[in-house]
This record gives C-alpha cells, sequence and structure tokens, in this order.
C-alpha cells in the first residue's frame, strides 16, 4: 500500500466574468451555456469588421453560404470588437490533399490575393478523403497561412455536417465554440478571470513547453527516425485587475527547433522572446510570474540557473531603464503533469474535487504544492504538480496557488478549469502545432500574429 494520508484543501472558484456577468457557481466546471447569451455591447461602428476568406470542399458546395450564415450570426450575436461581414469576402474550392493547399497558393499569390485588404480571416470548410478523421492537408495549409500572417479556422465537416445537420442543437453548439474560437484567435477576451489582487501590476506571465514529434518512418535508412523537437514560448501581459480594462489580450509568442528529445538550454530563446515581448508591450513590468513544463526533478536546478538570470535580463527591455531597487518581481515554477501521484478520498472510493490542493507532500529542496485541475467523473485524474524553484522577496504575499488555479480558468480554447494554467497550456498547444511544421514555426509571422491567439 503505497497511500499517504495528507491534509488538503478545495480551493474556492475563481471569479469569472463574462461581458461583466459573474458565471454562477454552478456553472464553474463548464460555462459555455453562459456564453451564448453573452453582449459585449460593441457598436458595430466600432468594432473590426473581418474580411473573411471561405476555402470549402467541392462536396459541400452547396451549403457553404448557409453554414458562413450560422457562423456570422453567431460571431456577430456577441456584439464584439470583431465581426464577420454579411458576405464573404472570398470563396475558394479546394479540393484534397495537393488540390487543397494548391488552391490556397494560387489565390493569395494571384492578383486577386496581392491586393487583399488587412483583417483577412480564412475559415477553412474542409472535409477529409473517406476513412481519414483528420485533414492530412492540415499541417501545411496552417503553416502556409501562418507564415503569411493570416488568422484562419477549420471547421471539419466529416466530424460533424453543418450543411446537413441531423441534430441542429448540436451543430449549433459546435459552431457556436468555433465563434469564439474566432473571437479568441482575434484578440478578444471571451471571459476574464480574477487574479490575486496582491499580484504587482502589470504582471508578465510566461508559459514554456516543448513537443516531441512521433518517429517517422525514413525510407532511406529503413527505420523510425526522431524529428526535431520543438519550443514554444508564450509571454502574456495584464495591466490591470478590472474586467472591462482587459477586453483585448496582449500576448506575444515564439517558437524555436530544438534537437529531438531535448527539454534544456533555453536560456538564450527565452531571453529573445521576452526581450522582443517587452518591446511589442512597451511596458516597464512590476512582477513575471513563470511556468515551465518538461522539466525533470533531476535538472530543475540546472534549467532555473540558466532559465532564470536570461529572463531576468530579458524584462528590462521595456520603455524606461529599470531602477535597481525597482526591478520586475520574479517567481519560477515548474510543472510536473506526468507523475504517479493520485489525489483520493480517505478510504479511496473517491477521486477529489476539481480545486483540490496539497501542500503536504514536499520535495528534498523546493516549495512544492499539487492541483487537481480537472474531475471527471468516471476516471482518477492526476494533479498537477508544482515545484516553486525561485520566488523573490516581495512575492512572498501573493498566493501562487490560488493565481495557478485561477489560470487554469483562463485557457481560451476551452470553457472550462484545466489541468495546467493558461500559459503553459497555450505553449503547448503552439509547440504541438509548430511542430509539425517542416521549420517547427521559425516562419510564423511573430509581429503580425502580437496580440492574437492564432495557434488555437
Amino acid at each position: 500500500d503505497n497511500s499517504l494520508v495528507v491534509a488538503a484543501q478545495v480551493l474556492p472558484v475563481p471569479i469569472i466574468a463574462v461581458a461583466g456577468v459573474q458565471i454562477p457557481q454552478r456553472n464553474s466546471s463548464m460555462w459555455a451555456p453562459v456564453l451564448s447569451n453573452a453582449n459585449f455591447n460593441v457598436h458595430p461602428g466600432e468594432s473590426v469588421s473581418l474580411k473573411v476568406v471561405v476555402v470549402y470542399h467541392p462536396s459541400i458546395r452547396n451549403s457553404v453560404e448557409g453554414v458562413y450564415d450560422r457562423i456570422r450570426g453567431l460571431v456577430n450575436k456577441f456584439k464584439a470588437s470583431f465581426r464577420f461581414e454579411d458576405k464573404p469576402y472570398a470563396l475558394v474550392e479546394a479540393g484534397d490533399m495537393q488540390q487543397h493547399w494548391g488552391a490556397i497558393e494560387r489565390y493569395f499569390g494571384s492578383t486577386n490575393g496581392a491586393n487583399i485588404p488587412p483583417n483577412v480571416f480564412v475559415l477553412d470548410f474542409s472535409r477529409p478523403p473517406r476513412g481519414v478523421s483528420l485533414d492530412p492537408a492540415y499541417s501545411i495549409v496552417k503553416h502556409m497561412l501562418c507564415k503569411a500572417g493570416y488568422l484562419s479556422q477549420f471547421v471539419n465537416f466529416n466530424n460533424y455536417d453543418h450543411g446537413r445537420p441531423r441534430d441542429m442543437r448540436r451543430s449549433n453548439i459546435i459552431l457556436g465554440g468555433v465563434a469564439r474560437q474566432v473571437l479568441s484567435k482575434c484578440g478578444f477576451r471571451v471571459w476574464w478571470v480574477n487574479i490575486p489582487r496582491s499580484l504587482p501590476l502589470p504582471a508578465v506571465f510566461i508559459g514554456v513547453d516543448v513537443f516531441h514529434s512521433p518517429r517517422v518512418y525514413d525510407p532511406e535508412l529503413k527505420k523510425k527516425t526522431a524529428k526535431n523537437s520543438c519550443a514554444a514560448i508564450i509571454v502574456q501581459l495584464i495591466r490591470s485587475h478590472e474586467e472591462r480594462e482587459n477586453s483585448k489580450v496582449e500576448i506575444y509568442s515564439e517558437t524555436t527547433r530544438r534537437e529531438a528529445g531535448k527539454e534544456i538550454n533555453l536560456g538564450n530563446a527565452m531571453s529573445s522572446a521576452v526581450s522582443n515581448a517587452m518591446k511589442a508591450f512597451r511596458v516597464n513590468p512590476m512582477s513575471c510570474i513563470i511556468w515551465r513544463d518538461g522539466v525533470g526533478d533531476a535538472t530543475i536546478k540546472k534549467v532555473a540557473q540558466e532559465e532564470i538570470p536570461a529572463i531576468r535580463q530579458a524584462l528590462q527591455q521595456g520603455i524606461e531603464p529599470k531602477d535597481e531597487n525597482n526591478k520586475p518581481q520574479l517567481a519560477y515554477m515548474v510543472c510536473q503533469k506526468r507523475i504517479n501521484t493520485k489525489l483520493l478520498s480517505p478510504g479511496g472510493e473517491w477521486g477529489m474535487p476539481a480545486g483540490t490542493m496539497v501542500e503536504d507532500l514536499q520535495g528534498p529542496e523546493y516549495k512544492t504544492f499539487y492541483i487537481n485541475g480537472t474531475s471527471p467523473p468516471y476516471s482518477t485524474a492526476k494533479p498537477l504538480r508544482v515545484i516553486v524553484a525561485e520566488r523573490d522577496e516581495k512575492l512572498q504575499n501573493v498566493s501562487m496557488t490560488d493565481l495557478t488555479w485561477a489560470l487554469c480558468h483562463d485557457y481560451a480554447n476551452w470553457s472550462g478549469p484545466i489541468k495546467l494554467p493558461s500559459p503553459v497550456q497555450m505553449a503547448h498547444k503552439l509547440a504541438e502545432l509548430a511542430g509539425g511544421f517542416v521549420d517547427c514555426g521559425e516562419s510564423i509571422d511573430k509581429q503580425q500574429f502580437t496580440n492574437t491567439i492564432y495557434f488555437l
């Protein structure tokens, strides 16, 4: 029996607000139904009108305009600061594989493409070949659009045929999620999560993760070989504790190619990303919190000693030189999700609820806490282990458990709590996307995508 009895507490759900309306506690595990009624009251004349290029598979030719009208209605119903026009800016028919990315390449490379206005958004209605759930062309098309700096959203008609829906309610739920993703990708904050007011602002949140591509068969070597790994760095800025002052996200991201399987030696990449972010934000942050994924116990000290000084130096790239006594306060935490620990009720019959936090299980060198981000009904989820490798004196009064738990509710791709705080979950999502590109995302137009969450 490897069980150990420890004290635990269930952290309160943070205040989550949508268009000034607080999410009820009963909806704290899934607030999508509440989001569908949100109204941000932005006048159409003050919102950005997106020029939507709809790419579609020939088999759904007769459904394109009807499905676009439904998505347009769902996007515009929010009365947010981005909206779809009444009709698509352009319709592009595209087939499978080479015919898919070839049609997009021809359109954006043609005379018409050269005159495309700003604020283009690509809506891709794909239908993968029979027997394939995911579009094999997705990675190539996405790479082309990211390289050109175009925001995009895919709608897979194999997962659900929205042109001929068997259940209109289900179709509307899926397309409602698409509408929220469109706004989030544009940089609009659909919901706001309160963070501890003791945290000095402006605050920089940094998430770091490394994606390792699965091995692929090399016909020349006649064996499976490892592809390059891909590291992603997310830098997010919070200037205010008030929802009304955070309607748009401020975020910067970079990816970098890594030797296969390599998680460490990211100091230079992190320094570059944070430095570029500070220049883009033009801000002198008061605090910086880092969540670093992919670090094992044996390498925490080495990684922290390399990355923390690099980040401290990069934080000085704001708009004014920092006084020695007024430098940003920093906390550096390692997130470990692939662990063997589970949190169960005293008798072992039940898993613990979401938000369960344990601090009595400590490592030999660093302060550690565990948080159950999720609590599925038919399994016992593993908690997230967070190891606080460094924490400056002026952040000692900021609850890192409350902050981490709050940000588990802030991932724009899921309207419920998740296992990881949003900065590192976004880093994971970006690393996975760019890791599928030939160049691991090094050609992504970083400046064009500043203040957008294009990788959702």
